[in-house]
């Protein structure tokens, strides 16, 4: 390491790309190396990073005109001022603060230099736009939505309270409302798949987490403000961020929640090193809503997959350890209630406190300016102001806090043991699974500020705000899931539940039919080597995660009327592999369906729409329905035998509605669309996917399609990679 931290420093920085255009970065320094890498990410995806940080500002309809209006409104509501990113700013360590001002430098030189040739990309033109210098402020904005995106679960309280109001219409639920709303939004199902077993749980000291009875729920409705339906609907938007999160898909910014990863130890690999394959599921864009480098210093060396305007690589290799994060979906954020008794104010124990209000002038090309009232309470926005006079404000546990895991960032490559790399991950406030493999060892720990709940509320439900309910703090560190070196040499996780105590709190996560289970029966072999675990990735994007849960119930064709002869074939040949152009999963995920209007509807309706039913009644449910595991009972005096057959029935005329031939009812996968190509089939799988083993050098392989740049050679010469599901080698170190 000193020799080449030597050479290093006689040489200068330089930055270099392999055949796939990925940069290679070498410098003296780490604010070189990161000056640099903010260069090549302005270079591969400048305008994609104008984007990125209009968005993250509420700036796009400045830009892009008023269509864009309802994402920038959001922003306002639920973001943060310019001036109060800066106070986060201020707050991040030295290292931090530098390399975020070394990024910026970098790509302010890259966009001085395309502004003087006329290289900059053809966005700027098309919309009549000059990118203004890049801040820091505007890496921060990315960082803070991207943390939020991914780092971040719960505020459900108002959905699970527009359920409730919902049901009460149903003529079918109204007098079992209660026992439907258990059914539907469980607290905890300790058979769901866990990323750490209860022989190798070290936590024996455990949080008390609500775990309400029918009295605390019914007394804890009754003091909820009177609020409608009508008035919830755009509330609940508003907490989840719907606006904002579809305008991030359509410019290319991260967007979807869900990734996978598989750590195996040296005593499980048949190699005798230790291996991770990490698979975040960010989304499927052109560009790619993610990048990858590589980087080399004296006092830093790691290559993985960054995000375009963020310094750092997220998850990747260092020459001590790998690193895999996925979203830990934990109950992070919640809505508070307000009683007012003067206009203007909110009442918070004995106290009548203002309402902070900040007018916010959001500019839009082509139109007048719109003055956009971002208010708030001490705890948080306020989303909903009811007709009633309640108030509705979000806390989120992170709150002011979220440039925190940029300090984690910056200093996480620079650790070496397995007690160093938990402890410095430990400071991260946002909730992500988190796992390593160092050559001796694999760990895994869930991290994030999880706020502990009063106990005799239901938390479902707004709870109302008071000095109590605030301060009673977090779940320790010392009581957030953890493992090390677990017994079975394995480690496997799709954003399952963390071990089997870990409850759902206000949002039914985790059931006891979970995507994790899918990933670890491909992963079955008592040792496993590189191609066993490239393959379980293959495995899962075509895997039906129901089958194996639902095969018992599955009806035969004999004796249906109308049913075509052709089909017994077809159907009996499933099992429950979802192959394109094969009849049997269009028709089994037909007959899911059909379990579900056929068990459901009649009780609950369909929440409105055929999706929200799709969502609401989730598998776990009919399959708890089915073998009569429910509060309510769903099957009436039917056996599961009629039910299973008239949901077949109900599928094949539903099938026979877009052709009376069965061999039309072919299945189509999810698809990754890339400009003037076939689609990639099989969409399910990571938008960036790396595999590494640890040995006495560590290798590593990965794709992250279509491709590193937005435009020119490398804007998608990574697609043939994903549609063949090969990789290609990474730069984890120099010679």
């Amino acid at each position: 390491m000193l020799s080449l931290a030597f050479a290093l420093v006689l040489q200068g920085p330089s930055l270099t790309r392999d055949p796939y255009g990925v940069p290679i970065i070498q410098a003296a320094t780490e604010a070189q190396a990161y000056e640099l890498q903010g260069y090549a990410a302005a270079q591969d995806r400048l305008w994609q990073m104008e984007n990125s940080r209009r968005l993250a500002r509420g700036r796009m309809a400045e830009a892009f005109g008023a269509r864009y209006l309802a994402a920038d409104r959001e922003i306002v509501r639920m973001g943060y001022s310019d001036d109060e990113i800066a106070t986060q700013l201020d707050s991040l360590s030295d290292p931090a603060k530098a390399a975020v001002a070394a990024y910026a430098k970098g790509v302010n030189r890259y966009i001085g230099e395309a502004r003087d040739s006329g290289g900059l990309p053809k966005g700027y033109a098309e919309n009549g736009l000059t990118p203004a210098p890049w801040t820091p402020i505007d890496t921060a904005a990315i960082f803070i939505q991207l943390a939020r995106r991914f780092g971040q679960g719960g505020a459900g309280e108002l959905r699970n309270l527009a359920l409730v109001k919902y049901l009460q219409t149903q003529p079918g639920a109204k007098a079992q409302a209660m026992d439907v709303l258990d059914d539907l939004a469980w607290q905890n199902d300790p058979r769901s798949p866990t990323t750490i077993s209860p022989s190798d749980d070290p936590v024996r000291t455990r949080p008390v987490f609500p775990s309400p009875s029918r009295d605390i729920t019914e007394s804890h409705l009754k003091r909820l403000p009177n609020v409608g339906l009508l008035e919830l609907m755009p509330a609940i938007k508003l907490a989840e961020r719907e606006s904002s999160t579809l305008l991030a898909e359509s410019v290319a910014a991260p967007f979807k929640v869900g990734s996978y990863a598989v750590v195996v130890s040296g005593k499980r690999s048949s190699t005798g090193w230790p291996m991770l394959l990490s698979a975040p599921q960010m989304g499927h864009t052109t560009p790619s809503v993610v990048h990858e480098v590589s980087i080399h210093s004296p006092d830093l060396t790691v290559a993985g997959m960054d995000v375009p305007g963020v310094p750092g690589v997220i998850i990747g290799a260092t020459p001590n350890f790998a690193c895999a994060m996925t979203s830990g979906v934990a109950d992070t954020d919640d809505i508070l209630f307000y009683e007012t008794k003067k206009p203007g104010t909110y009442r918070f124990g004995n106290k009548d406190l203002p309402v902070l209000v900040k007018p916010i002038s959001v500019a839009v090309k082509g139109a007048a300016a719109e003055l956009v009232q971002r208010e708030r309470t001490a705890e948080g926005p306020i989303i909903l102001k009811s007709a009633a006079g309640a108030i509705f404000a979000s806390r989120m546990a992170y709150w002011g806090r979220e440039l925190a895991a940029m300090d984690v960032l910056i200093e996480f490559p620079k650790q070496k043991t397995p007690d160093q790399i938990e402890a410095a991950m430990a400071k991260n406030p946002m909730s992500f699974n988190v796992f390593y493999a160092t050559k001796s060892d694999i760990g895994y720990f869930y991290t994030g500020d999880v706020p502990l709940r009063p106990l005799n509320f239901d938390p479902r439900f707004p709870v109302p705000a008071s000095p109590e309910v605030v301060s009673l703090g977090y779940v320790p560190r010392t009581q957030m899931p953890r493992v090390r070196n677990p017994k079975s040499g394995l480690l496997a996780n799709w954003n399952n539940k963390p071990v089997a105590w870990w409850p759902n709190l206000d949002t039914p996560v985790w059931g006891r039919i979970f995507r994790n289970q899918v990933l670890l029966d491909a992963l079955a072999k008592p040792k496993l080597g590189l191609a066993d675990v490239e393959l379980a990735a293959w495995t899962i994007a075509r895997r039906n995660e129901t089958f194996s849960a639902f095969r018992r119930y599955l009806p035969g064709i004999e004796g249906l009327e109308g049913g075509p002869r052709e089909l017994q074939p077809l159907l009996g040949a499933y099992d429950g592999w979802d192959l394109a152009g094969h009849v049997g999963p269009a028709l089994y995920a037909a007959w899911l369906n059909g379990l579900r209007h056929e068990l459901f509807a009649s009780t609950t309706g369909t929440f409105l729409t055929e999706a929200n039913f799709r969502t609401i009644i989730q598998p776990s449910v009919i399959l708890n329905a089915l073998e009569g595991k429910t509060a309510a009972n769903y099957l009436g005096k039917r056996s599961t035998e009629e039910v299973s057959r008239a949901a077949l029935a109900r599928a094949i005329a539903t099938l026979s509605k877009t052709s009376a031939n069965p061999e039309d009812w072919s299945f189509m996968p999810g698809t990754i669309t890339v400009p003037g190509q076939a689609p990639i089939p099989y969409g399910n799988r990571g938008t960036y996917i790396q595999l590494i083993e640890l040995g006495p050098q560590p290798r590593g392989r990965s794709v992250a399609s279509p491709g590193i740049a937005e435009s020119g050679a490398h804007a998608l010469d990574q697609s043939s990679l994903a549609r063949a599901w090969v990789f290609k080698k990474m730069t984890l170190g120099l010679k």
